[in-house]
This record gives C-alpha cells, sequence and structure tokens, in this order.
C-alpha cells in the first residue's frame, strides 16, 4: 500500500495542478469575480476570500479520498445533481446576503445604544457569514465530477486504506487550488481593486449588483430542485 501510495501521490498533485490550470479557474469565476468586485482591500485582503473557499474544495476532495479508500469503489460518480445544487444554492446564497449585509452595516448600520446597537451587532453577525459561505461554496465546487478526480479516486479504491485515500485526495485538491489561487488572488483581485477606484459613484450600486447576483443564483439552484 506505501509504495502505491507514494507513486500516486505526485501523479495525484499534477492531475490537481493541470485540472486547476483549466477548467477550475474558469468554473470558479461566475463566484469569485464578484465578490472580488463587492469585496474591499485588493490583493493584500485576497487572502480573506481564498483561503475559506480553497478549505472548503481541499476538504471536499480530501473527504472523497477517505470515502474512496474506505469503501474501495469511487464514489464520486454516486453525488448527483440534487446535492450539487443543494450544496452550491444554499452557499452562493450566504455569501450574497453577506456581502449584502456586510455593504449595509459598513454604510447604514447606527451606532448608538439601545437598539442601535443590537442592530449594529446583528449586520456583523450576518457579515461572518461570508467565510462560512466561502468554504460551502468550495466545497460545492468539488462535488462536480472530472475526470482527473475520477483517476485520483480509482487510485484511492485500490489502495483499500482510507489514509492513503485521504492523502491522495489532499494532495489533489492542494494541487487543483495553486492556480486559481494565484489568478484570483493576483490578477483578478489587482483589477478588481482597481476597478472600484475607476467606479465613483457607481460603487455602491456595482457592489449592490454583485452581491443580488449570488443570492440570485442560489435562489434559482434551491428553486430547480422544488421544481
Amino acid at each position: 500500500m506505501e509504495t502505491n501510495l507514494w507513486l500516486g501521490l505526485p501523479t495525484a498533485m499534477s492531475l490537481g495542478f493541470f485540472f486547476g490550470m483549466g477548467p477550475c479557474i474558469l468554473s470558479c469565476l461566475p463566484f469569485l469575480a464578484p465578490v472580488f468586485i463587492a469585496h474591499c482591500g485588493g490583493v493584500k485582503q485576497s487572502w480573506r476570500i481564498l483561503l475559506p473557499h480553497s478549505l472548503g474544495r481541499v476538504t471536499g476532495y480530501s473527504l472523497f479520498g477517505l470515502a474512496a479508500g474506505w469503501g474501495g469503489e469511487v464514489i464520486n460518480n454516486r453525488i448527483d445533481d440534487t446535492t450539487t445544487r443543494l450544496v452550491l444554492g444554499i452557499a452562493t446564497l450566504l455569501v450574497g446576503l453577506a456581502l449584502m449585509v456586510r455593504m449595509r452595516s459598513s454604510r447604514g448600520c447606527p451606532k448608538r445604544s439601545g437598539w442601535g446597537a443590537r442592530l449594529t451587532e446583528k449586520c456583523r453577525g450576518a457579515a461572518r457569514l461570508l467565510p462560512d459561505g466561502l468554504f460551502f461554496l468550495g466545497l460545492s465546487m468539488s462535488l462536480a465530477p472530472c475526470v482527473p478526480l475520477n483517476i485520483v479516486m480509482l487510485s484511492a479504491a485500490a489502495t483499500g486504506d482510507p489514509w492513503a485515500g485521504l492523502i491522495l485526495g489532499l494532495g489533489f485538491g492542494l494541487g487543483a487550488i495553486t492556480v486559481p489561487a494565484l489568478v484570483y488572488g493576483l490578477g483578478v483581485a489587482y483589477f478588481g481593486g482597481r476597478l472600484r477606484q475607476q467606479l465613483g459613484v457607481w460603487l455602491p450600486r456595482i457592489e449592490n449588483l454583485s452581491a443580488g447576483l449570488m443570492i440570485l443564483v442560489g435562489v434559482g439552484n434551491l428553486l430547480r430542485l422544488a421544481s
């Protein structure tokens, strides 16, 4: 088992790396780009977005590997579209609401005693949903089946060991988040910051639009489950 694991780990990381260079960057764009536009801080604060999102993806891939090694079979194909839409819908809804409430709190939540102080605290509490939403957003993206991930899961299942599968899934996840983290943490965060500077008086409307789009995507995915 140990020989198979260490021969497979570099391959798993390489598959994740090359997967992250292509489809992964494009699949993350509709969800992360609005967050970067609505989130101030630029490149220096981009880790606040990327860290929970990347942790969610790595967690998902690692759990897949753990389950594949435990059961000796690939479970990724058993994750149906309903599960993916449910997690994705909840995650994007949380992110959109957190962005919306945080913008409201920074502009208009009263800073007074009594009901004003309680309202301010509620605004801050709702804004803390952003990291949770980003984590589950990353987790939902790991649920989508893909050929490189299936190869890694087959290797994990072949080991017949849950810890070996966990390491293979973790390796794939670390490889998969490397390029997107660089692209979004440097490129998208930089251009998002420059865009915020150029928007001027239009910035509040664009922020509300970005948050509103996330809410609509979340609600849309949840409504599809009910139909």
